[in-house]
């Protein structure tokens, strides 16, 4: 099972207070990330705007997706406004054509991927490929995207010193269970129904942390300046909180105002990706608390 080593002292974390002053500049540095149009995406997409990064969302076509581009193009300060390419995560026909599509917009520079998309306490269906639509949401897809753009990440670390992959993990997979590999076959649609809508996203929590350590692993014997990373944003109020408060306590009204803002629970990510002092195969929590996510 994967658990924290004994957690050591790191540099704090940048608090919430002031935030974007303490951000280092993000001029001149590609983002993409997935899953902007609302939550810790939208707040860390916005804040490297303003850190002058050009940022590339991966999201489905919708209103709201529209919406946050023209809301991230107004605050942006770099020299290339941000950016749309179109992308479902339950179709890794659209991840393949969202991954050539970076190929040609990009130059060849893709400075961080920031595998932020995620969903939890869903129905028990298939993917378009046969898969549990939360292991499809927050791993294979993002697995699969990876592996569709580590060349870019590589030529962008061997021109510019380092680039990193920044995966979206949570508390949820340091508990029991362990792995349990039934959860990653095409077997969507008959996993236990409602009653394991939690398991399956444990198991695909579980399974962020195992990939991140599993590629830092993987690029250190390569002797690759590619950095990978993990972080987990606790429990704040976005959309998500919302719905599994709903499932937990039906017609209950859920109360945002007794758990953290999005955006200071957004610092994890934000230091993944942005703080020049991270190592590759580090876990951050909001706290500013890191270490390796394995024993």
């Amino acid at each position: 099972m994967f658990r924290p080593k004994a957690q050591r002292a790191l540099p704090p974390i940048f608090p919430a207070i002031a935030v974007h002053g303490q951000l280092p500049s993000m001029d001149g540095k590609t983002v993409v990330i997935t899953g902007t149009s609302r939550g810790l995406g939208y707040v860390t997409a916005m804040s490297l705007a303003k850190k002058g990064a050009r940022v590339i969302s991966l999201n489905r076509r919708s209103e709201r997706s529209e919406q946050c581009l023209s809301e991230l193009a107004r605050e942006a300060t770099g020299d290339e406004l941000p950016q749309f390419v179109e992308c479902n995560l339950l179709d890794f026909s659209s991840v393949r054509e969202a991954a050539s599509t970076l190929r040609d917009m990009t130059g060849g520079r893709i400075d961080v991927l920031c595998c932020n998309a995620g969903i939890m306490m869903q129905p028990d269906e298939a993917s378009k490929d046969g898969y549990d639509i939360t292991i499809s949401t927050n791993v294979f897809s993002h697995f699969l995207l990876v592996k569709e753009l580590l060349p870019i990440l590589e030529d962008t670390a061997a021109q510019h010193g380092e680039a990193r992959v920044v995966n979206m993990s949570s508390g949820s997979g340091f508990g029991p269970p362990e792995f349990d590999s039934r959860f990653f076959t095409r077997q969507g649609g008959n996993l236990g129904g409602a009653k394991d809508s939690y398991a399956r996203y444990h198991q695909s929590k579980l399974a962020n942390l195992a990939f991140t350590v599993a590629l830092h692993e993987k690029l250190q014997s390569m002797k690759s300046y590619v950095k990978s990373l993990a972080c987990t944003p606790g429990v704040c109020a976005t959309d998500m909180y919302a719905h599994v408060q709903s499932l937990m306590k039906p017609g209950t009204p859920v109360d945002m105002s007794k758990v953290p803002s999005v955006e200071d629970e957004s610092l994890a990510q934000l230091k993944c990706i942005c703080d020049p002092t991270v190592r590759s195969g580090q876990l951050f929590s909001p706290p500013g608390i890191g270490g390796d996510p394995i024993e």
